[in-house]
């Protein structure tokens, strides 16, 4: 007949095995889930191919730079200083990083033209596909599309942390209009341009 002690062994064991069997039971979905593949992302090479027939430095003087054609207020904005001055004088990954971020802001909107599928072939670039100098159109900037999510913060400010810069701040906290409203939000305290933030700021994130 089996001791006390070795019944209550056995029944302990039986109780932690049957709690990690339940644990792996409900990881299952959501391991599964994780391991979905994401959707397919830009095709930059296309977009770069449209914008700028697939030249990643190339500066004509149209005021957009680079591949993917990016102004100098974008690309300061999304943090592309800390890779170069201009974006045309960034290598191709980082001016991909930046178009990345751009993306995860404002979707494509920033290339409304070359980033839908032209099935007509019509890939003309804006780098190429230049305004004469007696007669100058302007440039419509692109426009800002309001992040949309369904976890709003309620906080009204932020405090700068390490690291930071205005994109990453407005898409981590949904500040509503994403990085051109938070920049208008605290134009006087980035006084000197949307690149310089500070760990330590403190930036209204709410009119």
């Amino acid at each position: 007949m089996p001791s006390p002690l070795a019944k209550r062994s056995v029944e302990t064991l039986l109780s932690v095995l049957l709690a990690v069997l339940t644990a792996l039971g409900a990881a299952g979905p959501s391991a599964a889930a994780a391991g979905s593949p994401a959707g397919p992302g830009p095709d930059w090479e296309r977009i770069a191919a449209c914008e700028s027939n697939g030249r990643w430095h190339i500066n004509t003087g149209n005021g957009y730079h680079g591949g993917l054609q990016i102004d100098p207020a974008t690309w300061r904005a999304y943090g592309g200083r800390r890779y170069a001055p201009r974006a045309d004088l960034a290598t191709r990954d980082e001016q991909i990083a930046i178009g990345e971020r751009i993306v995860r802001d404002r979707g494509l909107s920033a290339w409304p033209n070359c980033a839908r599928t032209t099935d007509s072939g019509d890939n003309t670039s804006r780098a190429a596909d230049q305004t004469p100098p007696d007669d100058p159109a302007p440039q419509a900037a692109p426009r800002t599309r309001s992040l949309t999510s369904t976890a709003h913060t309620t906080a009204r400010t932020y405090v700068v942390q390490p690291g930071d810069c205005l994109s990453v701040i407005a898409e981590r906290t949904h500040t509503p209009g994403g990085t051109k409203a938070l920049y208008d939000l605290n134009k006087d305290t980035l006084d000197q341009g949307p690149d310089h933030i500070y760990p330590g700021q403190r930036l209204r994130l709410r009119s």
